[in-house]
């Protein structure tokens, strides 16, 4: 059993974008104006034993056989490392092999060398999370290059600053709850797609879906 007041473990949950600044406009290009579509986003995030909390991209959600006390057990872990993926076992059985579970979100990539990326706070009612994502010119994913076009095989440095405010007051804050979830408000600024950084922003809800405290252990 989990602890009061206590927010370990793996969260999943989608952001729902309801507000743009309109780069374009001559007269206030800094006010964010009600869009006609949500569009959605998947959040991961993860908080280890000692409260960090991590963004995640991608992660699966994988078993490990152990001996404790002479007892043979099965331990539950979470894989953010692809490459140590052969060292564990799946938890769902498909065509008579043991798979693991693949949770991810296309809206995040971080720089080749992470899989994870650390943000400052807590994870808590009335807390605010903050990290900032930089995809160089160089980098796979960058928006601006093309592999098969010869004007774009360079891309531009590009700059995300991430605000996440959790809400003071939530409607279900019983770490004892297989409902227990985490409401607020999410904030970005994007740097280098446009001369005028593009912010966006909205809502956001999260909820709990495993209590492993550890990342690739």
């Amino acid at each position: 059993m989990v602890l009061a007041g206590t927010y370990q473990g793996l969260w999943i949950g989608q952001i729902e974008l309801d507000k743009v600044n309109e780069v374009a406009s001559k007269t206030d290009t800094n006010t964010l104006q009600p869009v006609k579509h949500v569009f959605d986003m998947t959040l991961l995030l993860h908080v280890d034993q000692a409260g960090m909390v991590r963004l995640l991209k991608n992660v699966t959600m994988m078993q490990k056989k152990e001996e404790v006390d002479g007892e043979n057990i099965v331990r539950r872990v979470l894989i953010t490392n692809d490459s140590l993926l052969p060292e564990y076992d799946g938890i769902v059985r498909r065509d008579g092999k043991l798979i693991g579970i693949r949770l991810g979100s296309l809206s995040y990539d971080f720089p080749t060398d992470q899989t994870e990326m650390p943000l400052t706070g807590n994870l808590s009612p009335g807390n605010t999370l903050e990290c900032t994502i930089e995809m160089d010119e160089n980098h796979p994913t960058n928006p601006f290059r093309h592999l098969y076009h010869p004007d774009h095989q360079q891309g531009k440095n590009i700059t995300r600053q991430i605000q996440l405010t959790i809400s003071a007051t939530q409607d279900n804050n019983d770490p004892d709850d297989d409902q227990f979830s985490l409401a607020g408000t999410y904030q970005e600024s994007i740097s280098g797609l446009h001369k005028i950084p593009i912010k966006i922003a909205g809502s956001f809800s999260i909820q709990r879906i495993s209590e492993v405290d550890v990342l690739n252990q």
